[in-house]
């Protein structure tokens, strides 16, 4: 079993097999660790030129085992690799390699420190330029997360928020400074096509009326966080929203939206869509609130991409209404924001 350890690596002795560019890159980040490196290749970068490294012979590197804390082995030649192992091993120093399955001891991690705060991130060789990604995300989520925890009155919604998207992340952070923002209410979905259409919409509308905008999913499989619990952080946060209803009719989902904004006191206002207009003159029209309706000639008309509709009527027309950008537009421009 391993365990992740922060280690000081200040005039610790490292010794790397290897020149190319997996060598470099430890080089490189022992040195930031003011780490004393040893190396040895046949032939090295150009890149090692102006590194405070010390080149030697192969049997000079073995000899230094004894005095060094890490071995590294990274040449492009496993059996190489192994047999450096090996010899740090009889030495009692722990070794990592460049390839997978050569009896390493451990793995160096990619990290990211500010301030007390120190990200990790090691994905055993499975996909190593995720490494980097997987860390800015966190490091900008982290960021967020820390601004809105200062505006916090309580802190028992901190875990909520953590498991928050990241898109309702950026929106509370940007409500720390703007205070103000508008909500987009739709039944939603696990498609991925449906995310970025309501997201483009969201996108339009924020750059309509210079406000934070974001959307929430109200049906409970879909969503990560219920509009109870939205408002409860909005009113922590002392922001104020508008909030924007795209539903067909005055449902279930309408009425708990009333029930939910009038007790937080937050203006709401219904965008009404009329699924007709994209029914052709000999066409049928289908929702979701319809199911059972078919014929010969049928439009399925949705919120937003539904490749459950898509699959129960593959043989109609299927509109996503968000999809269309005169549909987008016209939500726009009726958006009246009241705080």
């Amino acid at each position: 079993m391993r365990i992740c350890i922060d280690v000081e690596w200040k005039d610790h002795v490292v010794c790397i097999l290897g020149g190319g560019k997996v060598a470099l890159r430890k080089a490189s980040q022992f040195l930031k660790a003011d780490a004393h490196i040893y190396i040895s290749s046949l032939e090295y970068l150009d890149e090692f030129e102006k590194l405070p490294v010390m080149k030697c012979s192969y049997p000079q590197l073995v000899k230094t085992l004894d005095q060094c804390t890490l071995a590294i082995a990274a040449t492009d030649d496993p059996r190489m690799n192994q047999q450096f192992i090996q010899e740090a091993k009889k030495r009692g120093v722990l070794a990592m390699a460049a390839q997978k399955d050569l009896e390493q001891d451990c793995f160096s991690m990619m990290e990211s420190r500010n301030g007390d705060l120190v990200l990790a991130c090691h994905t055993n060789g499975a996909y190593p330029i995720a490494n980097k990604a997987i860390l800015k995300d966190w490091q900008d989520r982290l960021q967020d997360l820390r601004v809105i925890r200062d505006h916090l009155q309580d802190h028992r919604y901190c875990e909520t928020i953590l498991n928050l998207d990241p898109e309702h992340i950026s929106f509370l952070r940007s409500l720390c400074e703007k205070s103000k923002g508008i909500v987009v209410l739709v039944h939603g979905n696990h498609s991925q096509k449906a995310k970025i259409q309501i997201k483009n919409l969201c996108q339009r509308i924020q750059e309509e009326h210079q406000y934070p905008t974001t959307f929430l999913f109200m049906a409970p499989q879909y969503r990560d966080i219920s509009i109870e619990n939205f408002c409860q952080i909005l009113k922590e946060l002392k922001s104020k929203a508008h909030f924007v209803d795209l539903f067909w009719g005055q449902g279930r989902y309408m009425h708990q939206i009333q029930d939910v904004l009038e007790i937080y006191h937050f203006m709401h206002q219904w965008i009404r869509i009329d699924a007709a207009e994209f029914v052709g003159s000999n066409e049928t029209l289908i929702q979701h609130t319809l199911p059972n309706s078919r014929s010969d000639s049928s439009v399925v008309v949705s919120m937003l991409d539904s490749p459950f509709l898509k699959k129960q009527y593959p043989n109609s027309r299927f509109v996503a209404c968000l999809e269309q950008k005169e549909v987008i537009e016209r939500i726009v421009h009726e958006i009246h924001p009241t705080f």
